[in-house]
């Protein structure tokens, strides 16, 4: 994660390494971006790269914290606008990572971490526990978990919560992930409701 140097730089100059890192991000595999290329690009010198990151990994962990925090804004908006739906968060989580109204460059950086999340390369590993050990989704923080409407929910105590939120992250996750195997975003997008429909409302006929 970013050094106390890094995050006492002006907003304008983080803003500029930021954004030349997910323009080198989005342009290969994790494996083949170039140090060299993101500090040509925010016009800094290479040995203060390390002054503000240990490496690319670091540098990646950082730009993936700052998207999860958006997400977290994303889930408290929507449990708000929907009091209290937990599904319709997840729903939100998915737009948010899909969606072509968020920036071109966010558009292009997420996608290439979908991408580098589908490979079996060892060279991708920090990004996959990254994904599957750290990010767990928007549900860490005690008050989006309070703004969750538990009174529809067929759930006995926290620990079901819990297990429901882990169903809703890694049903999301692998939605998102799959995506680039359908036709249009649309197909992808249709797919995704269907498991979430499942999940909020069963299957087994009674």
């Amino acid at each position: 994660m970013p050094t106390v140097t890094f995050m006492n730089l002006s907003q304008e100059k983080k803003d500029k390494i930021i954004k030349a890192a997910k323009k080198e991000f989005s342009r290969v595999p994790i494996s083949e971006v170039l140090i060299k290329n993101i500090v040509e690009e925010a016009e800094i010198a290479r040995g203060s790269f390390y002054q503000y990151f240990e490496s690319k990994e670091d540098l990646l962990k950082f730009l993936l914290t700052e998207e999860m925090e958006k997400v977290d804004e994303v889930a408290i908006r929507i449990l708000e606008e929907t009091s209290g739906d937990i599904f319709e968060v997840y729903i939100g989580m998915y737009d948010f990572f899909m969606n072509h109204n968020i920036n071109e460059e966010d558009k292009k950086f997420h996608k290439k971490v979908l991408e580098n999340v589908r490979t079996s390369d060892e060279s991708f590993y920090i990004l996959k526990n990254f994904m599957n050990e750290e990010i767990k989704g928007p549900f860490q923080k005690s008050e989006i978990i309070s703004k969750i409407n538990k009174s529809k929910l067929k759930i006995k105590d926290e620990k079901d919560l819990e297990r429901l939120i882990k169903m809703l992250f890694i049903v999301t996750k692998n939605a998102m992930v799959k995506s680039f195997k359908y036709n249009s975003p649309q197909e992808a997008r249709e797919e995704y409701i269907k498991m979430i429909e499942i999940l909020k409302y069963g299957i087994y006929r009674k």
